[in-house]
């Protein structure tokens, strides 16, 4: 009984720790328009990259978001989001970043991160949850690997794991 619950607990622990992993987070081409504050951290997209990863969820089937984000390219977009889902979103683009394409930029290292002494984060640890039955989107929990304070958390569509941004 005693090597079952080990061989049990070492199966658990095998799981989880498979789930999560360091990315490395790459230099952003081009000044990021799109700037998220998630309990003091500072996540910065371009534009681009997120109008790039709605064509991509497009192309998986789900047409919810649209193929752009609409977002004029010379403007600074401010956006305060919170730990967990269950909060109401006041603008749309809080929706757009929290469940459909933040985690996944944050995925694919198109992100440009500060924590809250305004220091470069390099790279993050991400968490990803097994996906519940009938579900369609995995929940993702990003930490500071310094820290491990919660840098951002999101929803990521797991037909979007292997899809590739490509080179800007």
């Amino acid at each position: 009984m005693k090597s079952v619950s080990l061989l049990l607990f070492a199966f658990i622990f095998s799981l989880n720790t498979h789930a999560q992993h360091t990315i490395q987070l790459r230099n952003l081409w081009t000044r990021p328009q799109v700037h998220v504050l998630f309990q003091g951290y500072s996540i910065s997209f371009t534009i681009k990259d997120i109008d790039k990863a709605l064509q991509l969820l497009a192309e998986t089937g789900d047409t919810t978001y649209g193929t752009t984000c609409g977002l004029d390219t010379a403007g600074d977009y401010v956006v305060e989001l919170f730990p967990g889902m269950k909060m109401e979103y006041r603008k749309p683009l809080q929706i757009l970043l929290q469940k459909a394409v933040g985690a996944f930029l944050i995925s694919a290292g198109h992100a440009y991160i500060e924590n809250p002494r305004h220091k470069i984060v390099r790279a993050v640890m991400s968490d990803i949850r097994p996906l519940s039955p009938g579900m369609d989107d995995a929940y993702i929990i990003f930490t500071d690997p310094n820290n491990d304070n919660t840098i951002f958390t999101g929803m990521m569509a797991a037909d979007m794991y292997h899809k590739d941004l490509g080179i800007d």
